[in-house]
């Protein structure tokens, strides 16, 4: 279904017009792509990792995040639940999957995620820094 139809007069004469009208028509006959990579975005304050990521139109159901040596996954399956053929879409749908290597100044247990507004939010905490002993040594 074309909701804005081209004019192809309005167009320079070109022996390209043929080829974009066939890579148009082609690519309107998909619904939708087999996979699509969200956006992720790293914040690194002295207490924590953010990682957060945009998946809108996701639920809390359909993501799946899981530590294993030291490494965070998160995964998820955004699906195209139209049951009428005829619609267009230039969503994107399917599966997704980022992997991060976490640091060894994390703190495993305490790791929280939260969603809002199409944003994940994963939080991982980070250990205290160890401040080096300082020692004077008196000057005789």
């Amino acid at each position: 279904m074309k909701l804005i139809t081209w004019n192809s007069t309005a167009r320079p004469i070109s022996i390209f017009n043929d080829f974009d009208n066939f890579l148009n028509d082609f690519s309107s006959s998909f619904n939708y792509s087999s996979s699509w990579e969200p956006k992720f975005e790293v914040l690194n304050t002295d207490t924590i990792y953010c990682i957060r990521a945009e998946i809108p139109g996701m639920s809390k159901k359909d993501i799946d995040i899981e530590l294993e040596n030291n490494t965070l996954s998160i995964s998820g399956d955004r699906k195209w639940n139209d049951k009428d053929q005829n619609n267009y879409s230039e969503f994107s749908y399917g599966k997704f999957y980022r992997s991060f290597n976490l640091p060894e100044d994390v703190k495993e247990n305490n790791i929280k995620a939260s969603m809002k507004d199409g944003i994940l939010s994963v939080q991982v905490p980070r250990l205290e820094k160890v401040k080096p002993e300082v020692k004077k040594i008196a000057i005789k």
